[in-house]
């Protein structure tokens, strides 16, 4: 569910910025700003070391993957893994067929010297796994997602390199980030947290929020809190798994209209943190039906 609605608000991003572009670059530019703060916000992880690069490959990727012909190149990310290796992340842009862009990288990623291991392909978006065939450390996976009027396509390519290494210094909290537009009043910040990141997503339907901030709290005391939060507003509490080593809470109010996930695990670019993600969904009240017949 994350990754899709990651795909969906960057390609939004991408939407944007190609109804105003006026042809200098503008456009690009402005996506290539607001696909950085999406990644900021938690979607591809911690943003002590997240990189961004407009309009260009990030530095030090030894096998750059092939790139469809005439795509823009909208912004390309880097960011240490945890315990080792880089990722990067590459976003491109296009005017062809959804249909094209999956032809060229299913013939281009299973040749030398690539290795194409499994295809998969669903109303939303096509996905190809691949490997570097002389190097077990690097592999990757690229998306192709449709544009919502049918005629641009996005391409995402994740790449994974498990023998790299970046040298970044040491995290140091920047400034707390203002709350989103419109976030649920219902939902406190923890006490003392540095907001690192947030998405607000409205829809006809439901707005959708992320906020994902860093204390110094455990994250057992975190999850602790909010579950006496929620509990005392007379809220449904429900155990949720968690990623690794994370734990995490379902949380869902009386009427069903607002329901979210909190989420803490160390944060993995300094173990004295803790990062939090809280990610509500706020259902929007019905449009009242037309009596006329």
């Amino acid at each position: 569910m994350r990754s899709l609605l990651l795909l969906a608000l960057v390609t939004g991003a991408l939407l944007l910025a190609a109804c105003g572009d006026g042809g200098d670059g503008d456009g690009d530019n402005a996506a290539a700003g607001i696909v950085h703060h999406l990644l900021l916000a938690g979607a591809l992880g911690s943003p002590g070391s997240l990189e961004s690069f407009a309009g260009s490959l990030p530095p030090g990727l030894r096998e750059p993957p092939p790139q469809y012909p005439g795509a823009d190149l909208i912004v390309s990310n880097r960011r240490r893994n945890e315990p080792d290796g880089v990722g990067y992340f590459i976003v491109l842009d296009t005017g062809a067929r959804r249909s094209r862009v999956f032809d060229f990288y299913e013939e281009a990623l299973d040749a030398p010297p690539w290795r194409l291991e499994a295809t998969a392909s669903s109303a939303e978006l096509d996905t190809l796994e691949f490997s570097l065939v002389d190097d077990v450390d690097i592999d990757g996976v690229v998306e192709i997602v449709r544009g919502r009027d049918g005629d641009r396509t996005s391409i995402f390519i994740s790449l994974q390199d498990a023998g790299a290494v970046l040298d970044t210094p040491p995290f140091v909290p920047g400034e707390s980030l203002p709350l989103p537009k419109a976030f649920p009043p219902e939902v406190p910040v923890y006490d003392g947290a540095t907001i690192t990141g947030t998405v607000y997503f409205p829809s006809p339907a439901a707005d959708t929020f992320l906020l994902i901030f860093l204390t110094e709290a455990s994250q057992d005391d975190v999850i602790a809190f909010y579950r006496q939060v929620f509990e005392e507003l007379g809220w449904t509490v429900e155990e949720s798994p968690g990623l690794g080593l994370g734990e995490s809470i379902d949380v869902r109010d009386e009427g069903l209209d607002l329901r979210g996930n909190v989420f803490a695990d160390r944060f993995p670019d300094d173990r004295r943190f803790t990062e939090v993600r809280l990610e509500f969904q706020l259902n929007r009240p019905a449009l009242p039906e037309d009596g006329g017949e």
